[in-house]
């Protein structure tokens, strides 16, 4: 049996690995969020001078801008506080108008998959509002 030292050791690189485990997936998560956005300064200096409208910039330019667009700050914490993967799907059908069946496609899965998707993002939406 390992003496007291070893735990400690042992507990120490656990602790490590976590933490750069943790790195890991927040870099992911940027990585996957950064795909999808486009910095403000590419907004800005392309459309300054014509009759600049950020809001609509984002909104335009950007598959997840639209979320910056909701007013209601306990809804607009709700959907950003979703997985970046279900704030794409969402975005797909919010910003981008997709059909059930197109994202079907998109996904390579059959429409009763993207129904089932839909709602539970929607029962996530219901339960982190409820809570407010």
């Amino acid at each position: 049996m390992g003496s007291h030292h070893d735990d400690i050791k042992n507990e120490i690189a656990y602790f490590h690995k976590v933490i750069k485990n943790m790195d890991l997936k927040g870099n992911i998560k940027s990585s996957k969020i950064n795909e999808y956005e486009i910095p403000i300064k590419e907004i800005m200096y392309d459309t300054f001078s014509n009759g600049f409208d950020v809001d609509k910039q984002l909104f335009e330019k950007n598959l997840l801008g639209w979320m910056e667009l909701i007013e209601n700050e306990n809804l607009h914490k709700a959907v950003k506080s979703l997985s970046i993967e279900d704030q794409i799907f969402i975005s797909y059908i919010v910003k981008e108008c997709k059909t059930q069946q197109e994202l079907a496609s998109k996904y390579g899965v059959n429409q009763s998959s993207v129904k089932n998707c839909f709602g539970k993002i929607l029962r996530i939406l219901k339960n982190l509002l409820s809570k407010k």
